[in-house]
């Protein structure tokens, strides 16, 4: 009788301990054996279609990751499992190695999320000289903006920031930064990182006075929040003219002699990956370039300023026939280029800004670009995983500038915007470049 309790005993135990060892957290739909279809699938064609893919990590790191999530899959939601493939994506430390938000946040089989449908913590940031403040929040948090981020959670900003660089893709710290500033206030990835523990949690701030504020955020979709902006006056060099193309446009301030070229994109309706019946869409670069090119021949001013803080890249032909037409098409003896550049200068945007500093000798001002001066170029590669369907783009090149050089390009002078010239319209690159002898 005591043997027959005792296997009773044994069994049961055994079968409550299987069960805990398997309780996943949260929804699955694809089976173990797919999940582990498509980690092996990720690592054979990413080794042969990467360029260098052991630059930053190395094999052994690599292997150990796959491993590690093959090990773990059985006790991982669906969105664990995306979300950790991100992790093991961003430890490459390559910007073009990434997976797409969305991708990452639709559930496994259904039609890919529109951003309204994301559920986040409804307030945006932006960094300043003394940290990241409140710019954009749910109007029934307004009292917050334009306070300091002190921690969520009991997490503090610094650590938050840390975690959530885990799950993108960058080439520097830089970017790292930038990313996460993006991605901080959605739910699913801060509740992966236990960074949260439920919908609602606890925000601590720092007004001008040093005073801390404790609010609780409720997470909430995107298309429910209603947002209202920072109050602030807009710099002189913000207003586009009108009928100017986003992309790029340029103007100039008289009062300064300074012509003022902004460059957000470097495309082209005639660009080779420009699908032909969506290039109505897009300007003319070649058309703008001659105009631009014009203006700085046939007038007169002291200084050029290509302000590329918000530029993430594009063609890199257009970067060459950029270069080629200043330096050779132009009378720039007795005027001084300056860029401007930041965290969002990245990819063909830092490879302008590099030769730009070290071809035509122009002054670099702000911060150290997003993007790497050695970088890996792509054309918009992908990898489709065959079950999940995650998608993991890549690179297909490997563009160096400067043997041994690591990071970003570095600013001859560093800027950082600070808090209190933002709103009140004053921007602190373009201060510095007018007061510039």
């Amino acid at each position: 009788m005591k043997k027959i309790i005792f296997i009773m005993i044994f069994i049961f135990s055994t079968i409550v301990l299987s069960g805990c060892s398997s309780t996943i957290d949260g929804e699955k739909s694809l089976d173990n054996k797919k999940w582990i279809q498509d980690i092996e699938y990720l690592d054979k064609n990413i080794r042969l279609k990467h360029p260098d893919l052991f630059r930053y990590i190395s094999e052994e790191e690599w292997k150990i990751s796959l491993k590690k999530l093959k090990s773990d899959v059985e006790k991982l939601s669906d969105a664990s499992i995306s979300l950790r493939i991100a992790q093991i994506i961003s430890q490459i430390k390559d910007a073009h190695t990434s997976t797409d938000v969305l991708n990452l946040l639709t559930p496994i089989g259904k039609e890919k999320i529109e951003i309204e449908e994301v559920i986040e913590f409804p307030i945006k940031f932006e960094y300043f000289k003394d940290g990241l403040r409140v710019i954009e929040c749910d109007s029934q948090y307004k009292d917050i903006l334009g306070y300091k981020l002190l921690s969520i959670n009991n997490v503090p900003t610094d650590e938050v920031i840390k975690k959530v660089s885990t799950l993108n893709s960058y080439d520097n710290e830089q970017f790292a930064k930038l990313r996460a500033k993006k991605c901080m206030s959605i739910y699913e990835f801060l509740k992966f990182l236990q960074i949260v523990d439920g919908d609602e949690t606890q925000y601590v701030f720092e007004n001008e006075n040093k005073e801390k504020t404790n609010i609780k955020v409720k997470a909430i979709k995107n298309k429910e929040a209603n947002y209202v902006n920072l109050e602030k006056k807009e710099s002189e060099i913000s207003e586009k003219p009108e009928q100017k193309n986003d992309f790029y446009w340029f103007k100039e301030f008289e009062k300064d002699n300074i012509l003022y070229f902004k460059y957000n994109r470097i495309l082209t309706k005639q660009g080779p990956n420009i699908d032909k019946e969506n290039a109505h869409n897009y300007p003319d670069y070649y058309e703008f370039e001659r105009n631009l090119i014009d203006k700085i021949n046939n007038d007169k001013f002291d200084k050029i300023v290509i302000d590329l803080r918000n530029n993430r890249g594009g063609a890199f032909a257009l970067v060459d026939s950029l270069i080629s037409k200043l330096k050779y098409r132009t009378y720039l003896n007795d005027k001084d280029i300056i860029v401007i550049q930041g965290k969002e200068t990245a990819s063909a945007g830092a490879i302008l800004s590099w030769r730009l500093q070290n071809k035509l000798d122009a002054t670099v001002i702000g911060e150290e670009s997003g993007g790497n001066v050695n970088m890996f170029g792509t054309e918009g590669e992908f990898i489709t995983l065959p079950n999940s369907k995650l998608i993991i783009k890549y690179p297909y090149s490997d563009v160096t500038c400067k043997e041994g050089h690591v990071g970003g390009v570095k600013p001859d002078v560093k800027i950082i915007q600070t808090y209190e010239n933002y709103i009140n319209g004053i921007d602190d690159c373009y201060e510095f470049i007018k007061n510039l002898n």
